[in-house]
């Protein structure tokens, strides 16, 4: 344990300085050039960081002022709260619900199978290849076989979802997520946090969405396109750390367990070696996660950009993530 974080239960005033303290002192030893972290309680925000460099290209730093590309968040910050708030209900099959489902393969499933990655929908198709346009990769979603054996982390899903969210609500995905929380989606954003060196593109991403299916719909999706900053980005996450996990709704034989939009314990290792048995969360490719332990009382977001200037093993970003959440456990 950090010798800093000895004192805390001898001495409680001083927890939120010495975790902030312990933090930085991480951060300053991240394999990505640049990282927010906030930790947060049902109550408040008990430390915050934001550290490095925003962009390798000019040294720009990162600031709490800056927009971080939120990849899959978007699913779980965005697509999940406006799918449970539709008039509907969501364990009817799309096709009584939704007229463009009605002769498409995914007409027989439910909202709810496709929030918790069981529709038999694949992971994802590089629509962007070919196709431009949010109606055309919808269709294209849509129409996609279900082939899955079992449940499967999917990007199509969640597109799905956030084409039905729009069509029922008449709202964009933009609009509600600016109203709900504050994060945005669509256009370009600044300052922001780069991402990829796009090979696709032939440029570098800062402050438009790195994900291709997304950037190709205009940068508004069910599965990725949401900017925030640390701070909009914590209130959004504590708004769903409740006292207990979402309840598992599937499993696959890779021991992964999904509830509707959460990953649940032990799924891909999310929570660290010191995550509870009863610990939830969700990750983004770009290199985000957000992680609750409802037994002991707080939540994690973790903002990077582990794929600047160009993507890499994954593994330091792991590991180093594991630390984090081992450091935080300890406190």
């Amino acid at each position: 344990m950090d010798p800093r974080l000895r004192r805390l239960r001898r001495h409680p005033g001083l927890a939120v300085v010495a975790l902030t303290s312990a933090i930085e002192t991480l951060t300053r030893r991240a394999p990505m050039p640049a990282v927010a972290v906030s930790v947060f309680d049902r109550a408040r925000v008990r430390a915050a960081v934001v550290h490095g460099t925003a962009d390798l290209t000019t040294g720009r730093p990162a600031t709490a002022g800056c927009w971080w590309d939120l990849a899959s968040l978007t699913k779980v910050l965005v697509t999940l709260p406006e799918v449970r708030d539709l008039a509907v209900p969501l364990d009817r099959p799309l096709r009584q619900l939704w007229p463009r489902a009605a002769a498409t393969p995914v007409g027989g499933v439910t909202a709810e199978d496709l929030l918790a990655h069981r529709s038999g929908l694949p992971a994802s198709r590089h629509f962007f290849r070919t196709l431009r346009g949010r109606d055309a990769i919808v269709d294209a979603s849509l129409a996609t076989p279900l082939t899955a054996s079992g449940p499967v982390y999917s990007d199509l899903g969640y597109i799905i979802l956030g084409a039905l969210v729009e069509d029922l609500t008449g709202s964009s995905l933009a609009t509600l997520a600016a109203r709900r929380t504050g994060l945005r989606m669509g256009g370009t954003v600044s300052p922001a946090v780069a991402t990829e060196r796009c090979p696709w593109r032939g440029r570098l991403i800062a402050g438009e969405v790195h994900d291709e299916n997304a950037a190709a719909m205009g940068g508004v999706s069910g599965h990725a396109g949401a900017f925030g900053t640390l701070e909009l980005v914590t209130e959004a996450a504590r708004a769903w750390l409740g006292d207990a996990p979402p309840p598992c709704l599937a499993a696959n034989d890779e021991g992964e367990r999904f509830a509707a939009g959460w990953w649940l314990h032990p799924t891909r290792g999310l929570g660290g070696p010191a995550a509870g048995a009863d610990g939830y969360g969700a990750s983004g490719f770009v290199g985000n996660r957000v992680w609750f332990e409802p037994s002991r009382g707080y939540g994690v977001v973790v903002l990077s950009n582990r794929v600047h200037p160009v993507r890499v093993d994954r593994a330091p970003y792991n590991a180093w993530c594991d630390e984090l959440l081992q450091l935080i456990a300890s406190a």
